[in-house]
């Protein structure tokens, strides 16, 4: 049976989340990825259907990882998402994007502690179990 992974991250990485997805598939694993790429901003209108629907999908996922880009950390929606995902008791942590530590890790991983990964497949893979 497949692992789901709920994929948190800023629209603008959207290639390099794609590699990742890519490279992470190939390791012969039986992973489904899964997202919810918002371009709407965090208090529109549309935000409570918008927030309903990401949950649902956190919600159905063993796992969420944070793909943390240059722009990451300032996204109230990827916030939002790792919160819910740390409330919801699921297995949360971080990726750095190219391993970049010039990119600052997002408030709801360091507030609740969670461990971040440079890019390293095996390793990401070995922590989503």
């Amino acid at each position: 049976m497949a692992k789901r992974v709920f994929l948190s991250f800023v629209v603008e990485d959207k290639p390099t989340v794609e590699m990742f997805r890519g490279q992470a598939k190939n390791k012969n694993n039986d992973l489904e990825f899964d997202d919810y790429s918002v371009q709407t901003p965090f208090d529109s209108t549309d935000a409570a259907y918008i927030r309903s629907k990401i949950k649902e999908r956190i919600s159905s996922a063993a796992v969420t990882i944070c793909l943390i880009g240059a722009t990451t950390a300032s996204s109230r929606w990827v916030d939002w998402e790792v919160q819910i995902a740390v409330d919801l008791s699921k297995t949360v942590f971080g990726v750095r994007l190219f391993s970049d530590k010039n990119h600052t890790i997002p408030n709801a991983l360091t507030r609740n502690g969670k461990k971040t990964y440079d890019w390293d497949i095996d390793a990401i893979v070995a922590a989503i179990g």
